[in-house]
């Protein structure tokens, strides 16, 4: 069969850190293993015309109330229980009248000689149900004979008996797990031991990341311009309850004094119509920020692709950010950059390139933020050419993995 992949589980690139997945994803793969690619993903339009064969992902219909993730789950079972079984006992040679997206669903599969995970952190009991609704899938590309590769992604927290039995049983005949990070790594390790699926480490495949630097085109001032991206958190799995935006604004405003910095908010997370809760917590920033007498600009509401975004973060002096991934694409453009430890897959990134001294933890942030600040501005060209060596070792660590992966000693011309 001709070389062909299936990126199988790519999410919406309205989130500019699912877009940094996707598309270096799709270089690695175009680069060392297959210049015939399909991709899957729940939000499709916005890939149509960036990548050549975007397709819509079964999962796009799992939206709506309890009942109807119901319905879909039930659904999703029985689809997967059919083919599953026709797969085995006859080689797939029956065919069902399923739906359009059922159908492309099987023929993509049927077509790939390697299916590809790329979600970044599916594999995680927080994402439960929907973690086992995926997983039927992921299954479903082994049973059918397909080399499954789940590319780096965090692994974990696992806690449920049941996702420890599931995982081992759809995952442990896997080609490829790839973890992102040490503690990943140990995790699917252990998770995994005596399964057939063989478990590398890769760093995030972000770091991979190039782009040209772009001048904001709203600027206010000639001043030094320092970046900053506020979100929603995922504060059940982080168990936090207080209040984390006046204390990051209150930070930055005593550690940035608004005669010497311009300040612009980054939103990492969009919508196709409306304004998201992200970008309405860095409005919400920028208000306050602006009635302390800064110059401040936000980034337009729409779609921005990685290179854009990381463009953009080039012409920085600093970055703050509570979103892993655009904390990644800032780090990778050698940015000095604090990071707010609002998922534990943050600090496990900064350990990677030896800053863990830029992560701040939620409970610490009145205390710490505004040191972790003043350091950056005191050491900010030191920083600068840690990343530099720093993210130049991830990358090859990148870049040895997916060889490895691929069975290709060289990269192809």
């Amino acid at each position: 069969m001709k070389k062909k992949a299936l990126l199988i589980d790519a999410f919406s690139t309205v989130h500019v850190g699912n877009g940094a997945l996707v598309e270096n994803t799709y270089k690695l793969v175009e680069q060392y293993y297959s210049e015939s690619m399909d991709v899957l993903s729940i939000d499709p339009e916005p890939n149509r015309g960036h990548f050549e064969k975007v397709h819509e992902d079964i999962f796009s219909r799992y939206k709506g109330g309890r009942i109807q993730k119901v319905l879909f789950a039930s659904s999703l079972l029985l689809f997967f229980s059919v083919v599953a079984l026709y797969s085995v006992l006859f080689k797939g040679y029956i065919r069902f009248p399923w739906g359009r997206v059922k159908r492309n669903l099987i023929d993509l599969i049927d077509q790939s000689s390697v299916c590809i995970s790329l979600s970044g952190e599916t594999i995680n009991d927080h994402y439960y149900p929907h973690l086992y609704q995926r997983l039927l899938i992921f299954w479903l590309a082994i049973l059918k004979g397909k080399d499954f590769i789940v590319f780096p992604q965090s692994i974990g927290p696992v806690f449920r008996g049941l996702t420890k039995r599931l995982l081992r049983l759809m995952l442990g005949r896997a080609k490829f797990i790839i973890a992102r990070d040490k503690d990943s790594y140990e995790l699917a390790q252990n998770l995994f031991q005596g399964c057939s699926v063989e478990v590398l480490f890769s760093p995030d495949v972000a770091v991979t990341q190039d782009s040209v630097a772009l001048e904001y085109s709203a600027r206010k001032s000639t001043k030094p311009l320092v970046g900053l991206t506020v979100s929603d958190i995922p504060r059940a799995e982080m168990g936090f309850k207080g209040d984390y935006l006046q204390a990051i604004v209150t930070a930055v405003s005593k550690a940035f004094d608004k005669n010497s910095y311009e300040l612009l908010l980054m939103p990492s997370n969009y919508v196709h119509a409306g304004i998201s809760n992200d970008y309405k917590g860095c409005t919400n920033a920028r208000d306050l920020l602006e009635s302390q007498g800064f110059d401040v600009g936000i980034l337009e509401n729409r779609l921005y692709f990685p290179a854009e975004y990381q463009g953009i973060q080039k012409t920085l002096f600093a970055f703050v950010s509570t979103r892993m991934h655009v904390g990644i694409l800032a780090t990778s453009a050698s940015i000095p950059t604090v990071m707010i430890n609002t998922q534990h897959k943050i600090r496990t990134y900064m350990e990677l390139i030896s800053m863990e001294d830029c992560v701040v933890e939620l409970c610490d942030l009145e205390q710490v933020l505004l040191q972790k600040l003043e350091m950056i501005q005191r050491r900010n060209i030191e920083i600068r050419d840690e990343l530099r060596k720093a993210n130049n070792e991830l990358r090859q660590q990148v870049h040895k993995t997916i060889q490895y992966v691929f069975g290709v000693g060289n990269v192809k011309n």
